[in-house]
């Protein structure tokens, strides 16, 4: 081990925060805001938006960046070509205990996109706005796009998430949410972002800061090719792509959860897309 990994251990077990300069000085800017004024219109404006969005067509359809960049073991292209062609559960599927911790973390975002516009780095319409790319039939929603001047002459992307206390302490970044970070970026065109974690218990903070890395994003946009041509192979050959190794049946540990699961085992039993 190294001095940098002795330093980091160390500081790991001080409960030392660890950041570059840039996630540092990010992170005073951002402590501000929580001195700044609420703006009362602004803000309601928001909170509406959030409980309105799409109360005519609220389900989830279709390719979603975040299942674009989950691990090589977790991607299953039969789910994503599925997603495209048949209507997916709407979440009926999960427990009650993992349907708490969303609602905890909407909250948490909820906080920090109120400030974001309390400081006027962020306007209504680029907080948690789901976005569509054509060319791959990606929706995504950024939790924040915003303009902070004294930090970056530019748009930036921005990525919330809330952590248990255990896996904050024990984290030096978050585990997912730079590879998102940089996703939602190649999707928008923005080269800079940044990911904002905190402990759901003690509202600690941990700032991380990227540049735009095309080698990152260059698997992700490799799934997406592979989707188009599997789903383009659906209606010219009429084949769909098999399932992966491990999904045995339709409550097994590999299919149980996934929002596709009805479509990929019963297929007749699933609601078609209209086209």
């Amino acid at each position: 081990m190294g001095l940098v990994d002795d330093i980091k251990s160390e500081a790991k077990g001080n409960r030392t925060k660890i950041q570059s300069s840039d996630a540092a000085a990010l992170e005073k800017i951002l402590n501000e805001m929580f001195y700044l004024d609420k703006k009362v219109d602004a803000e309601a404006e928001f909170v509406k938006q959030v409980m309105t969005r799409g109360l005519e067509s609220t389900e989830r359809v279709g390719l979603h960046a975040s299942a674009l960049i989950v691990s090589d073991k977790k991607f299953c292209l039969r789910q994503q070509v599925l997603s495209l062609i048949y209507k997916q559960l709407q979440g009926e599927q999960l427990p009650v205990g993992l349907r708490k911790i969303f609602e905890e973390g909407n909250a948490i975002h909820e906080k920090w996109q109120r400030l974001f516009i309390r400081a006027g780095y962020s306007n209504v319409d680029q907080l948690d706005v789901t976005q569509f790319n054509k060319k791959y039939r990606v929706s995504f929603t950024p939790d924040i796009i915003c303009s902070i001047p004294q930090f970056y002459d530019g748009l930036m992307i921005g990525e919330l998430k809330s952590v248990n206390t255990f896996q904050f302490q024990k984290m030096a970044k978050h585990p997912s949410a730079s590879k998102q970070c940089q996703w939602y970026m190649y999707l928008t065109g923005i080269k800079k972002g940044f990911v904002l974690s905190e402990d759901k218990n003690t509202q600690e903070t941990k700032l991380e800061v990227y540049d735009y890395d095309p080698e990152v994003v260059a698997p992700f946009i490799e799934r997406c090719e592979q989707i188009k041509k599997a789903y383009k192979r659906v209606y010219q050959e009429h084949k769909m792509v098999a399932r992966p190794d491990d999904a045995k049946k339709q409550d097994c540990k590999r299919c149980h959860g996934c929002p596709m699961a009805v479509a990929c085992w019963t297929p007749s039993q699933a609601e078609k897309i209209s086209s």
